[in-house]
């Protein structure tokens, strides 16, 4: 069966990739199941379990939010919500691409072990970052029910935003999952880099505090990947650049992750 696969990937590396992962996508029970155990091994014997995360994350953001409302000036009713989502949502994001880099060398041992797709490591991953985010969701809940805020009908595109996050998310457990595999300095060099981001990104800052300089977040994928999830929540539609952006991203991060994916994929379990 191993040769047979590998004949195929010789032939159509591509075509033989697409099949690996909507093979590795089908087996759902296995890749659901592992995600789930990875969260409940993580709070083991924990009474609050993931909502310690909710919790740490909470206090967080009602810190930082009274702190940075006072000195940008702005009404906690605005700044909270605002400050809020782009947490919860950065802490997704940064999450995808952090743990992301673990995907192959976290699950070594697995590999090694089971005949199953890679493939599986990466929506094991995803799946279990999701459940995590879904927790911290109880926090944006809880803050528009607190300030009045109901998204109504706009609140369906921050689905489809949400929608774009875990295709990203996909990519970048591909892509520096593959490239952890090979240079085990990429973990490291990749939350430095995160860390940065976090700073030059409107997550707790407006675009309009840059006034001239604008072009900083404009071209920032980060920005409009939490845009189009934050805005509609927020009755704040995001634009059509916005849109066009994050959809423009998301489409070179796949194709990137795929070729990068379906030339270095055979030799993963070598490098591990």
């Amino acid at each position: 069966m191993i040769e047979h696969d590998f004949r195929s990937y010789r032939r159509a590396p591509i075509r033989s990739t697409l099949g690996e992962l909507i093979h590795g996508l089908r087996l759902v029970d296995l890749w659901g199941t592992l995600g789930w155990l990875d969260v409940r091994q993580r709070y083991r014997r924990s009474i609050m379990g993931p909502f310690w995360v909710t919790l740490t994350l909470a206090a967080f953001v009602v810190g930082l939010g009274i702190t940075y409302g006072t000195l940008f000036g702005i009404a906690m009713a605005d700044y909270l919500p605002y400050l809020c989502i782009g947490i919860v949502v950065w802490t997704l994001l940064s999450g995808f691409i952090l743990e992301g880099c673990t995907a192959f060398t976290g699950a070594e041992a697995a590999i090694k072990q089971m005949p199953a797709p890679l493939s599986i490591h990466v929506y094991r991953l995803v799946w279990r970052s999701i459940i995590i985010f879904l927790h911290n969701a109880v926090i944006i809940a809880l803050v528009l029910i607190f300030f009045g805020i109901n998204p109504g009908a706009e609140g369906v595109l921050a689905v489809l935003g949400f929608a774009l996050l875990i295709v990203n998310g996909l990519a970048f457990s591909l892509l520096f999952g593959t490239l952890s595999a090979r240079f085990r300095d990429i973990p490291p060099l990749m939350a430095n880099l995160i860390q940065t981001l976090f700073f030059v990104t409107p997550v707790i800052w407006h675009v309009d505090n840059l006034k001239q300089r604008q072009i900083i977040a404009e071209w920032n994928p980060f920005y409009h990947l939490i845009e189009v999830v934050r805005g509609p929540l927020l009755h704040n539609a995001p634009s059509m650049n916005s849109w066009i952006f994050a959809l423009v991203f998301t489409a070179l991060n796949c194709a990137a992750a795929l070729l990068f994916y379906a030339r270095f994929r055979w030799r993963i379990p070598y490098w591990l």
